[in-house]
């Protein structure tokens, strides 16, 4: 256990790093600072992440330049976008800035590399590539700034490189003399030191050396080297300074092969065991390269090689517990290779103990490299750490030590070392809380005591209270118990008694033995306050003057008018480290008359408050005085100031006490307390007494009246200046009263402040509301003043006048009903806007007042001065009269004048030529047409209106329309109306007329009607079915609804139609749906037109289609969410039936629940009384399904396949939980069985199941059978299964409940009976006994797979968890793998009366008679196997490389080929609990380097590089291997690839197994490809495959043309051809060589082809001339041969030529 403030975690550093010296020598060479841009490759990782800029920065600018004026939140929107984008650009500098680094490190440390590189070269010579040395060392470390990468948070070089200075330039050695050697006799018999004994192979380092130059120290064997093998080896070195490269290379080879005949081993058995050991000894360049990865460097004296090892080296035990035995196994291998004695001594503690060795052999010996295994038992008292160590004796001088240690982690608390309670007031109680939290590995129980209390002989002694009290403090709790990764609260309890510091230890004592102290320290204070100064001048009490005797300061305000503030600020500091709550409160002052140098009695002071009702003894209540802030807190150590406010509101004079009170001021416990727990009041810690006086205002007005000359138009503005004078001591405000009433006087500003001594100039403005004199004052009121000031005003008034353009109107002849309008000019003459009014001049009779002749618009209004305006005359006919009238024009507050008015009315007269309409064809409530004639008998134009409502005894009965309604006759014409007729009844109808009025006649025109209406008449049908029935055929066959035997619940959606025909021509309302299964809802599916409506951007057809199916879920659900298990909705449930149409309607039937249905569909037409048409339909399916898997509308019965997976063999029960859904209304019980499927042993094709009673009984917790129960009862008093309770929908236990008793209301009565009877057939009969015959499943078993609980009851709408449980099987005999095949078959009840029959409506099936639900269970017992982990996820390890890198030199003329290998790495892990040997093995061009592991060792030295198999390799448990995979590319490989290539032959015919093929590109690209497997042979002789593929890039040259002719040319003189040289895939070089004749030349001769880039296509050609000179007059040919080093087969091109003296041959084109 440790205590510690924080942990914080530091990080892990790999155990494999890559070397130092693997420099970055294949990459881009850089050639200037901005050619390494890495911007693609974050494009290519990020996408439109990276590249699209979705708010660019012309957005950012916009948006700012519109943020104001259109929202607040629009505004801090752009705001914060801007903060955004500025740090955005900030980040984005950053990042360049870092970019450019990086590319100039990489530019700097490549040329370092360059340099250093050319160096070797000029030292080494042109054998540096031959040699296959190393790359130089990365120079990257040094180049660039790593402190600036870290603080950037990128990866730096010193995270995964080793740390090493800078290099440097070594010391030259001295070659030692040969005479100074030690001799092999010498190194063999004398010297300790380390010797080769050729079971260790040649270090690399060494390796080197021989190549460069032999020794005699690097011996391969235990043998001399003759005396001629050293001078041949002198000579050949001699000679290979004068050899080539190639010829020395092939010298040293012969000198090899020579020395390997001779290189043989001595018998082991006559060797020491220090020199016979297995353990090779490694030289400094290996142990250093290996690091810490292998078992360690072994040296090979007789002190440093143990005979023995022990695997583990260190015995561990980390989690134990107190009373358990712990047993490990230690392994002794033999390193030597002869046998060897070994003999072990236990250890020295009881805890440990050692039992037999179990040896490979008899007699206690150990062959070489087998080991013994000794089991170590380990048995703790307590949770302390142990060491002890077992003794290993041997041959060697000293005994081989194993440590044995028990060390379990500590727990870890994250608790100081000081807790600091800070401080508090004495007599008070302090709670600290502190959180303690468990950051060990291990759980740990802790004790807090007292240090005094320990230590203690018993812990429960000292703990016996949940706190550990040590005075003044308390922690509790005292005892707890964490868990790692636990926290909780220790709180601390700090309650001192004095005024001083106090600090008490403690001790944490933890169940693992440890104990650790911890300080608790606190301070007690008492209350300090100090008044430090007040503002203002210092005033000091009168003589005589009365003040409160207990007051300890005195403040004094000046003298103010009343409601004026006098403010002073008083410091009070808080001597105290104690954060004080306190508040103020105003008292009345304790006024005691007393003599001088008497003292104030304290038991005659009394505190009341300053508000309130008045005291007679003190006086009126002052609330003038205020203190803010009236309450907070007073900071430890700092100064507070407070204002102080005094606000008089009458004028009187004022004192009052300010008493600051602390709160919450705990009091010490006295001794004749009872309880002695502190008691908390709050208290008066300093009075402070205040007083102030008030004085009335003083204001004056210049002048006092004010009088205007003169007359004033009415409705103008008027403004006179006056002054306002203040004279009182504090500023005032005034308010002037306005007058509005008839005239507008108002004083501007009518509010305002003047300060002391000032004035302010206002404006008196008057504006006249009529003619008339005014003689007032205006008041002005002065605020927090007894009375108002005011102004005297004296003002006279004058009105507009308005004129007439036409003093009288004459309208002439008009008809009746018609208007005649008239405009009239109006003016005002007059500076002043005018209101006016025209009308009728005196009274008229009353009853023209409601419909008035004349109009005038408008007929009031305001003119403007000197402006004038139209009033529009309208004149309406309403009577044959000669019409005259006089106007009065009338003027607001002015003056007007009269018109007259005259006009003549009169009216015309209209007829009907037929005066009745008959209608012969007539159905009831379907309207009928026919035609009227109106004709006009005047000369006067007519307007005629038809009158909607019919009149008579029959109107309600019947309603007409006509068409056109209204219109206009001329004189003497004649108009036809089309008349619409409808009778509402069958009666027949006579007495009914309708009425046409015609404008100016008081009669109207009737018409009248005659007709008899007929009824309506409706027939339903089935489609497809010759029965039909109707209304008026009483007798005919009712048609059936059958949806079939074949419905599959939830996934068939079964429609048939049904047909209704219209006889009549009435159209009629109808409505259809099922009596008893109605759904729910029955309308469209709105939830997904409205999810289609909102879209705002078209929807793909997956999306959409997606969108149909969860809408379409929600339709069904709502329709079926009556809970029945099923509903018939017919679309359209509702409508208007045409006149003789026939309607088809769709009836579609859901379903959630298996069962036979019948229902009846309820039509309902127009008046027609209701139609029943049966319905029926049988559903089949399961509603259950799994969560896991989901719905299956395919397979409903299926469930999931539950697989287990692999176990080993006899291992421990594995159990899967499955959680089954029941979307059903009703509770299904669910009976499992389990069955084993061996197809191969069952040949089983029937099972015969007798049942008595019911096959799935119910069964309770202890599994007895309740329906026997029930039987056995004479009186039938148990409840039915029908009716017995099942757990509801929110509860999903599988468990079942015994049954009550039955109610005798819940049996069926005879009424239900009956209706059964009829309606649908009985019940089944209980049977008593019961056949089944079904197809055979598998063997009835439990083992290995069990369903707990075997009976579930899954609820309604709800869910219930089931347990599969898994126990594999114990391998037996060679069995390395064995699968189980299960299932599980669940068979379904219902336990509900209304769920398994429901009399005529539905009935179900259960048990054996119902297709249970089937699940597969899968599972394999068998050997574990290695895991293979690469980089690829595709499972194949892929090589990808240009034939083109085997060309390497510094330039053109230096390339030669030369072979490389291409790496790659992959991981074999073993998860399994047991070590796993095996062997690796390929096929050239691949080969193989297992990595050094802890754990995985090789059964011999050397790693192999190609072979079927590799040396045998161990793997611990949970461990790793890593497998280095090389791809060498070499010519002979291309030579192999060609000849692969190559048409097969009868001598050399093509294997159909060859792993090399060739891939040809679009673009003329060729790749081979190189297939093979890296072989993983166990020891058990099994395999495993790890695809290997190799994709080497070739180049391909082709000609434009195979031949070129030049013909006649003239001798001397030269013709060109140009041909084009192409390049197919890779870079080619390529040399062209004439085989004859100087007549020929080719220009250039050499060079190099670069092809396309892989992700483009295209070609790169080179252009080759050629030239012919002839020489003389004869024919030339030659050929030109283009080869390379890449190239296979070369390109041949032919050239031909003739000479010619013909000088006309001179003047002929030189180019061909």
């Amino acid at each position: 256990m440790s205590l510690h403030e924080s942990s914080p975690g530091q990080p892990s550093m790999s155990l494999h790093q890559p070397s130092c010296g693997q420099a970055s020598m294949s990459l881009h060479e850089p050639s200037s600072e901005q050619s390494q841009d890495i911007s693609h490759v974050l494009a290519s990782v990020f996408k439109d992440a990276y590249t699209k800029e979705i708010i660019g920065r012309d957005v950012v600018s916009n948006l700012s330049k519109t943020k104001n004026g259109i929202s607040g939140y629009h505004g801090k929107y752009v705001e914060e976008l801007e903060k955004i984008h500025s740090e955005y650009g900030q980040r984005m500098k950053q990042a360049t800035m870092l970019e450019r680094h990086i590319i100039q490190a990489r530019v700097r440390a490549s040329a370092r590399e360059t340099q250093a590189q050319a160096a070797a070269l000029e030292e080494v010579g042109e054998t540096y590539h031959q040699l296959g040395l190393p790359p130089v060392r990365s120079t990257f470390l040094w180049c660039v700034d790593n402190d600036l990468l870290k603080r950037n948070r990128l990866i730096c070089p010193q995270d995964y490189l080793p740390r090493r200075t800078q290099p440097s330039q070594a010391p030259e050695v001295r070659p030692s003399l040969d005479y100074a050697k030690p001799t092999f006799s010498h190194s063999m018999r004398v010297c300790r030191a380390p010797q080769d004994d050729g079971y260790a192979a040649p270090s690399a380092s060494r390796a080197h050396s021989d190549a460069a130059e032999p020794q005699e120290g690097s011996e391969c064997s235990l043998t001399l080297e003759s005396s001629s093998d050293v001078d041949m080896e002198r000579k050949s070195h001699s000679r290979a300074s004068g050899l080539s490269g190639k010829s020395l290379a092939e010298e040293r080879d012969a000198l090899r092969k020579l020395k390997e005949r001779q290189n043989f081993l001595r018998n082991p058995r006559f060797l020491p065991p220090h020199v016979n050991s297995l353990v090779r000894a490694r030289s400094k360049g290996e142990e250093s390269w290996r690091g810490d990865t292998a078992l360690g460097p072994l040296s090979t004296t007789d002190e440093s090689v143990p005979v023995f090892q022990a695997n583990p080296q260190v015995v561990f035990f980390t989690e134990y517990t107190v009373g358990q035995v712990y047993e490990t196994s230690v392994e002794l291998k033999n390193l030597t290779a002869s046998c060897r004695h070994v003999r072990v001594l236990p250890p020295t503690t009881t805890y440990f103990s050692i039992g037999l060795g179990r040896f490979p052999g008899q007699g206690g010996t150990v062959a070489p490299g087998m080991s013994c295994k000794h089991t170590v038992r380990f048995a703790p008292d307590s949770l302390a750490d142990y060491e002890d160590y077992i003794v290993v004796e041997t041959q060697a001088p000293y005994p081989l030590l194993v440590p044995l240690v028990a060390w379990r982690p500590p727990p870890i608390l994250t608790l100081p070392r000081v807790l600091h309670c800070g401080y508090s007031l004495v007599g008070g109680v302090k709670f600290v809380e502190h959180l303690v939290r468990n950051e060990g590995l291990s759980t740990g129980t802790f004790c807090i005591i007292p240090k005094s209390q320990w230590p203690a002989s018993n812990l429960r002694s000292v703990v016996m209270s949940s706190f550990a009290e040590e005075p003044p403090f308390a922690i509790s709790p005292s005892l707890f118990q964490l868990q790692p990764g636990q926290a909780t609260m220790v709180e601390v309890v700090f309650f001192p008694t004095a005024d001083e510091s106090f600090s008490q230890d403690f001790t944490i004592v933890c169940d693992n033995c440890q104990v650790k102290y911890i300080s608790v320290q606190g301070e007690g204070q008492s209350i300090a306050l100090e008044l430090i100064s007040v503002s203002g001048e210092k005033t000091l009490p009168v003589l005589g003057e009365v003040r409160d005797r207990t007051a300890e300061h005195f403040v004094r305000f000046d003298s103010c008018n009343p409601h004026c503030v006098e403010r002073k600020a008083v410091v009070i500091r808080n001597n105290t480290d104690l954060d004080l709550p306190f508040f103020w409160q105003i008292m009345r002052p304790n006024l005691q008359l007393s003599l001088p140098g008497e003292e104030a009695d304290l038991a005659r002071v009394h505190f009341h408050p300053a508000t309130g009702d008045p005291c007679p003894l003190i006086g009126p209540p002052d609330d003038v005085f205020h203190v803010c802030p009236v309450m907070g807190r007073l900071a430890p150590r700092q100064d507070q100031e407070f204002e102080f406010s005094y606000l008089p509101q009458e004028l009187q004079d004022h004192h009052s006490v300010c008493q600051l009170v602390v709160r919450d001021v705990p009091q010490c416990p006295t001794e004749s307390s009872d309880d002695g727990a502190p008691r908390i009041s709050d208290v008066i810690v300093m009075e402070i007494e205040v007083k102030g006086s008030t004085e009335p205002y003083r204001v004056r007005l210049e002048p006092y009246a004010i009088v205007f000359p003169g007359k004033l138009f009415i409705g103008t503005a008027t403004r006179v200046k006056f002054k306002m004078w203040n004279h009182s001591k504090a500023g005032v405000r005034f308010r002037w009263e306005g007058m509005n009433n008839r005239h507008i006087m108002e004083v501007e500003p009518c509010r305002g402040e003047i300060e002391v001594n000032a004035c302010v100039e206002l404006d008196l403005v008057v504006t006249g509301g009529r003619p008339e004199r005014v003689v007032t004052s205006l008041p002005c009121h002065i605020e927090n003043h007894h009375r108002p000031f005011a102004l005297h005003v004296e003002v006279s008034f004058k009105g507009p006048r308005v004129t007439l353009s036409d003093p009288s109107l004459d309208l002439g002849l008009l008809r009746l009903g018609e208007e005649s309008h008239t405009t009239v000019l109006l003016t005002n003459t007059s500076p002043l806007e005018a209101s006016w009014s025209l009308g009728e001049s005196g009274s008229g009779r009353p009853e023209e007042d409601h419909h008035p002749q004349l109009v005038l618009e408008p007929c009031r209004g305001v003119l403007a001065a000197q402006a004038s305006c139209r009033v529009d005359v309208v004149f309406r006919a309403r009577a044959c009269q000669h019409f005259d009238a006089l106007l009065e024009l009338s003027v607001e507050q002015g003056t007007g004048c009269y018109l007259s008015v005259q006009a003549d009315v009169q009216t015309p007269r209209v007829c009907l030529l037929s005066r009745e309409l008959a209608f012969s064809d007539l159905y009831v409530g379907v309207p009928a047409r026919g035609v009227v004639s109106l004709f006009n008998q005047t000369l006067l134009p007519a307007h005629f209106t038809w009158t909607s409502e019919l009149q008579g005894k029959q109107a309600a009965l019947c309603s007409a329309s006509f068409h056109p309604p209204a219109g206009r006759l001329d004189a003497h014409a004649t108009v036809d109306v089309t008349v619409e007729f409808t009778s509402h009844t069958d009666s027949e109808v006579r007495d009914v007329v309708a009425l046409c009025s015609v404008h100016g006649v008081d009669l109207p025109v009737i018409l009248g009607f005659s007709a008899k209406a007929k009824t309506l008449c409706v027939s339903y049908s089935v489609p497809n079915q010759s029965s039909s029935s109707s209304d008026v055929q009483m007798d005919a066959s009712s048609p059936l609804l059958d949806f079939g035997d074949e419905v599959v619940l939830k996934r068939d959606e079964v429609t048939l139609q049904l047909a209704i025909t219209n006889h009549s021509a009435i159209a009629a309302p109808f409505r259809i749906e099922a009596e008893y299964f109605a759904p729910a809802s029955s309308g469209p599916n709105s939830q997904s037109e409205k999810g289609f409506k909102f879209q705002k951007k078209p929807l793909h057809s997956v999306q959409a289609k997606k969108m149909q199916e969860e809408a379409h879920k929600e339709f069904v659900e709502g329709v079926l969410s009556q809970g029945k298990g099923a509903a018939f909705l017919v679309r359209p449930g509702d409508g208007t039936l045409a006149p003789f149409e026939t309607r088809l309607v769709d009836v579609t039937a859901y379903s959630d629940m298996w069962g036979e249905y019948r229902d009846r569909l309820v039509c309902r037409v127009g008046d027609l009384a209701p139609r029943l048409i049966p319905v029926r339909v049988r559903v089949s399916g399961c509603p259950l399904y799994f969560r896991m898997s989901g719905p299956r509308p395919a397979d409903q019965h299926r469930g999931p396949i539950v697989q287990f997976g692999t176990h080993l063999s006899g291992g421990d029960t594995v159990s899967r939980s499955l959680r089954i859904n029941n979307p059903s209304p009703y509770d299904i019980r669910v009976d499992w069985e389990t069955y084993n499927v061996d197809d191969d042993k069952d040949q089983k094709l029937l099972d015969v199941v007798v049942a008595y009673g019911d096959a799935f009984p119910l069964k309770d917790a202890d599994g007895n059978e309740l329906d026997s129960v029930r039987d056995a009862l004479p009186n039938e008093s148990v409840q039915p299964v029908w009716e017995r309770e099942t757990p509801s929908s929110e509860r999903t236990s599988p468990s079942l409940r015994s049954e009550p008793d039955v109610d005798a209301d819940l049996l069926p009565t005879q009424e239900e009976e009956e209706e059964e009877d009829t309606c649908s057939p009985r019940r089944p009969k209980r049977k008593l006994i019961s056949v089944y015959i079904r197809p055979h499943k598998g063997l009835l078993s439990d083992y290995p797979y069990c369903i707990t609980p075997q009976q579930t009851v899954i609820p309604a709408k709800g869910s219930a968890t089931i347990h599969v449980s898994f126990t594999p099987l114990t391998l037996s005999g060679a069995a390395a793998e064995a699968r189980c095949v299960g299932l599980a078959l669940g068979f379904m009840s219902l336990d509900s009366r209304e769920a398994v029959c429901i009399p005529g409506k539905v009935q179900r099936a259960q048990g054996l008679d119902l297709e249970p639900v089937r699940m597969d269970l899968q599972a394999a017992v068998k050997l574990a196997l290695l895991s293979v982990e690469m980089e690829a996820d595709d499972g194949l390890l892929d090589f990808h490389v240009s034939a083109d890198d085997l060309l390497q030199g510094e330039s053109e003329s230096q390339m030669s080929a030369r072979d490389f290998a291409v790496s790659q790495t992959l991981v074999l892990k073993n998860h399994q609990e047991m070590p796993l040997s095996f062997r690796l093995g390929t096929q050239p061009p691949f080969s193989l380097t297992p990595g050094p592991q802890p754990h995985a060792r090789t059964g011999s030295s050397g790693s192999p590089s190609a072979g079927d198999a590799g040396p045998a390799l161990l793997l611990q448990p949970r461990h790793n291997l890593k497998v280095k995979v090389s791809f060498h590319c070499s010519l002979s490989l291309l030579e192999q690839a060609y000849l692969e290539e190559a048409p097969p032959t009868p001598d050399s015919p093509v294997s159909p197994d060859s792993p090399i093929s060739t891939v040809r590109g679009g673009s003329g690209k060729r790749t081979l490809m190189f297939q093979q497997n890296l072989v993983i042979r166990y020891s058990n002789n099994s395999l495993q495959m790890v695809p290997l593929s190799g994709r080497l890039d070739v180049a391909r040259l082709s000609l434009s043309r195979d031949s070129v002719d030049f013909g006649l040319c003239f001798v001397g003189r030269t013709r060109q051809a140009h041909v084009s040289l192409l390049s197919h895939g890779t870079c080619g070089r390529w040399r062209a060589v004439i085989d004859s004749h100087d007549v020929f030349t080719v220009t250039p001769d050499c060079g190099a082809l670069r092809g396309p880039e892989p992700t483009l296509t295209g070609r790169r050609q080179q252009h080759l001339q050629i030239c012919f000179t002839a020489s003389e007059a004869r024919d030339f040919s030659a050929t030109v041969t283009i080869t390379g080093a890449l190239i296979k087969p070369s390109l041949k091109l032919r050239l031909w030529g003739r000479g010619s003296y013909d000088e006309a041959l001179g003047t002929s084109l030189v180019t061909y």
